[in-house]
This record gives C-alpha cells, sequence and structure tokens, in this order.
C-alpha cells in the first residue's frame, strides 16, 4: 500500500491526474490592440517623466479629451478656457500639467484653484495631493464648513498648491493668513457653478490679490455674459477649447415650446402639471428669486414641489434630493445649479419657465429628460422679452421644436400693480430684477395670485385661517 498522503495541494496542482480540459488559448482581437495602439496615452504628452510615471502608478494612462487637448497649452503657460461637462476628467487636465512647473523647494503659495463647493475641493486636493508626491509638492485645503485650524497647519507647513472655495479663501486672504503675491496658476474649475451659487464677486476680489503676469486657467460647462466678463478681465488671450457637444441629438425628447406673456407662465405650469399628476418635473429659472417665488406658488396650492438654488447649503440641497428621488417632492424649480451633476434618474419633463441666455444652457437643461432611452418631454414659456434668445437657440441648435397654441380663458387677467418686464439687449441676461407679483387668475384653473388656494391638491393645512396657518412639513425645508 502506497502510503504517500495525498493534500489538497498535490490534487490542484495537476501531477497526479492530467487535466480533463487542456488550457484555452487567448483570442488575440488585433483590431482592438491596433486601436488601442493609435490612442494618445499620458507618455505621448509633454509632462515631466515623474508625473508620467505618477499617473501610470494610480491607472491613468489614457487621457480624456479636454485633458489631451488642455495639457499642451497649459504647459505652453497660456491662459486656457476649457468647456467640458462635469466627470470629464478635468482635474487632471490643470493639476498634471501645474504640478510639474512647481517649485518644491519655495515654501510661497504658487497655484490657486478655486472650485464650487467643498465636495469638489477635497476631491480636487486628493487628485492634486497624489500627484504631487511624485515632485515633492505639498497641497493644502481651504474650505468652509471645516474647522479652520487644521487648515492653518497646513498652510504653516508650507504648501505650494491651495484648494479652496472662494468664500474661505477670501476669509484667509483679509485676515491675513494667506497671501498671494507670488501666485503663478490660478483656475476656476466649474466657473457657471460659481457664478450660480453667488461667488463671483469674491473670485473677482481673490484674482485682484494675484500678479497680473499669472496664467489663469477657466474651465466651465457653460460661458453665461458675467463669467464672459471675468475672462476679458482677468485673462490674457486666452485659448478656447471645448469638448461639448453642444448641437447633440436629442431624437428621445420632444420639445415644445409656449408663447405667451410672463404673468401668464404661472397659470400654464399649473396646467401641465395637472395634466401630468405623480411624474417628475424640473422647472428651471434663470434667478434666484424666480425659483422661490414659483416655489412658494405651488407649494401652497398643494403641488409637492421643492427647489435649489446657490443661497442653499449642502445639507439643505442633499434633502430636496433625496426627497426628489423618493418622490416626496416631484417638481423640482431650480436654477442651473441643478442642470449639472445632479445624482437623479431621468426625470418625465423639463420646463423652461424662463428662456436661458446661452445655447449650451438649454442643451443641458433638456439633458434631464429623455435619458437612457426613456422618453422625454420638455416646455419653453416664451416671452417678448425672450424673443432674441428664444430664436437665437432655435437657429443655433436646428432642433425640431413644436409650438403649442393656447388662448387664455376668459377672465385671465395680470394681478393688480404688475407690469410687463421690459425687453432684455440682445448680449445680456436677466440677473435680476422684480417679477410679477403672483400670478393670472382663471375661471376654470387654480388661482394664482394671494395666498395658498387649493388648486393642484388639498389646500396645506387643513382649513384652518388666519395668519399661523398649521402647514404640513416639506422634505428638504
Amino acid at each position: 500500500m502506497n502510503n504517500t498522503p495525498t493534500n489538497g495541494d498535490d490534487f490542484l496542482s495537476g501531477l497526479d491526474e492530467p487535466d480533463s480540459d487542456p488550457p484555452k488559448e487567448e483570442v488575440v482581437n488585433e483590431e482592438e490592440i491596433k486601436e488601442e495602439e493609435s490612442k494618445t496615452q499620458f507618455t505621448d504628452l509633454p509632462l515631466p517623466t515623474e508625473i508620467q510615471d505618477q499617473l501610470l502608478k494610480l491607472g491613468f494612462k489614457f487621457p480624456t479629451p479636454i485633458q489631451e487637448l488642455s495639457i499642451p497649452v497649459a504647459i505652453k503657460g497660456l491662459d486656457l478656457i476649457g468647456k467640458a461637462e462635469t466627470g470629464t476628467g478635468k482635474t487632471l487636465a490643470f493639476t498634471a500639467p501645474i504640478m510639474g512647473k512647481l517649485d518644491p523647494e519655495r515654501v510661497g503659495i504658487q497655484a490657486l484653484v478655486l472650485c464650487p463647493t467643498r465636495e469638489l475641493a477635497q476631491q480636487v486636493e486628493e487628485v492634486a495631493s497624489k500627484l504631487g508626491e511624485a515632485v515633492g509638492i505639498r497641497v493644502a485645503l481651504v474650505v468652509g464648513g471645516i474647522h479652520a485650524a487644521q487648515q492653518l497647519m497646513q498652510l504653516r507647513r508650507g504648501a505650494q498648491m491651495v484648494v479652496g472655495t472662494p468664500g474661505r479663501v477670501l476669509d484667509f486672504l483679509k485676515s491675513g493668513k494667506i497671501r498671494l503675491g507670488w501666485v503663478e496658476h490660478v483656475v476656476l474649475d466649474e466657473a457657471d457653478r460659481m457664478l450660480d451659487m453667488g461667488f463671483i464677486d469674491d473670485v473677482n476680489d481673490i484674482l485682484q490679490h494675484t500678479p497680473p503676469e499669472r496664467q489663469t486657467c477657466l474651465f466651465s460647462a457653460t460661458l453665461p455674459p458675467k463669467i464672459k466678463s471675468l475672462t476679458r478681465r482677468f485673462m490674457k488671450d486666452p485659448e478656447t477649447i471645448s469638448t461639448i457637444s453642444e448641437m447633440a441629438t436629442v431624437p428621445e425628447i420632444d420639445q415644445k415650446y409656449i408663447r405667451c406673456q410672463d404673468w401668464t407662465k404661472k397659470y400654464w405650469i399649473h396646467e401641465i402639471l395637472n395634466q401630468h399628476p405623480n411624474e417628475t418635473c424640473i422647472i428651471f429659472c434663470n434667478t434666484r428669486r424666480a425659483v422661490i417665488e414659483l416655489d412658494r406658488d405651488l407649494w401652497g396650492r398643494g403641488f409637492p414641489a421643492g427647489s435649489l438654488h446657490g443661497d442653499h447649503d449642502q445639507e439643505r440641497r442633499f434633502k430636496v434630493l433625496e426627497g426628489f428621488r423618493d418622490r416626496q417632492i416631484t417638481t423640482l424649480v431650480a436654477t442651473d445649479v441643478a442642470a449639472r451633476g445632479l445624482d437623479v434618474e431621468a426625470v418625465a419633463r423639463v420646463i423652461n419657465y424662463d428662456i436661458p441666455d446661452e445655447v449650451e444652457t438649454y442643451v443641458h437643461r433638456i439633458g434631464r429628460t429623455g435619458r437612457a432611452g426613456a422618453k422625454g418631454e420638455t416646455f419653453s414659456l416664451v416671452d417678448p422679452a425672450d424673443k432674441l434668445s428664444w430664436d437665437r437657440i432655435t437657429r443655433e441648435t436646428g432642433f425640431d421644436i413644436t409650438e403649442k397654441e393656447w388662448t387664455p380663458p376668459s377672465g385671465i387677467r395680470p394681478e393688480p400693480g404688475s407690469r410687463p418686464r421690459r425687453p432684455r439687449p440682445s448680449s445680456g441676461g436677466r440677473h435680476g430684477g422684480s417679477r410679477s407679483g403672483g400670478g393670472p387668475r382663471s375661471g376654470g384653473g387654480p388661482r394664482s395670485g394671494g395666498g395658498p388656494r387649493s388648486g393642484g391638491g388639498p389646500r396645506p393645512g387643513g382649513g384652518n385661517s388666519g395668519g399661523n396657518r398649521n402647514r404640513r412639513s416639506k422634505p428638504g425645508r
């Protein structure tokens, strides 16, 4: 008898028994190999060897389109405007070339990156720190909502790059905690979101404390008039790079527009929402004031509505989005801060309460519906003051947009004291100003003025009257 022990290793090694199934030969797809070899790699770009090696170590081999186009321009030291959507790899597009140009022996701040939110700044700081390890560059995070002591400690240790939000950076600047007199590179990331969130004045103040000979890179999905004004003031002959398919086809979106007066818009909103109860909808306004007024009007009439605009903090924003995903809120009234980076499924329809000034903004807005092969629907409410902007949108996109005719019912009239809006100049946008108070009245439809009366749903708080009406709680409110 053979007393040689048989253990699992012997059995699995195949030494005792032949393989029942011979190993399969790998199928080599020559076309895929050729396609991969033809792609541009980070090693093909004019980056320092240390940065190239670190990118490979972090798992980055092929650059995205915005990275491939931006890095050579940034390496040359030229000012740059990069038009790209969220999630296209803009962080590496500016951190990789800047990291290779900073001096680790100098303790002064040489590069400044401004981001609209704390979360985005944290993401940028994490990527920049990992790249900086390869060349001895230290990165400090300067954002609000976090105790300043740790951030001050990072700065005192000596940081060559600062990544932060405009509000906290300006606070540190005014109190003398940081100095920007030796900054050679400034990056404005998601500039249009900073505008929408009300940071544009802070950005202006910060840039005035940096040397005029610095390199400035601005990345944004859209370029509203105020952002264009910023580029003219603080940038030197910037080279513009765009990877946005601005005139993308939208075959699954049924686009309609309605010509109406400004004071009839709320009535139209009530009509559309009543025709499609329980379906998700995002209503876009150009100003925070319009968002607040429309949100109050809809909620007062029983529509489960919520709002998003630049004055909301992260906690409020999270609660509103959570309510929208859970269908506690079915109608989201928002400024363009909601057009990008929203982690929600495709909505049933989008309504442009105000017509945007930029063609790209219109495309971003309607792109919230009709995703993943689903059908989508959009309505744009066009008043006489919007004619120039709307004509430009229809002309430059070439989209098939159907006019929906509507005659106001008898009895519809402006609220006393309301005045029609003045037409906007062709080059400017609507950046504030008073909107019509209240809305139109209809004999057969919901009232658009006054207090919270029932129109699209039950009256909040039951039948109580008076100043202290017991209203039901609103998600995120």
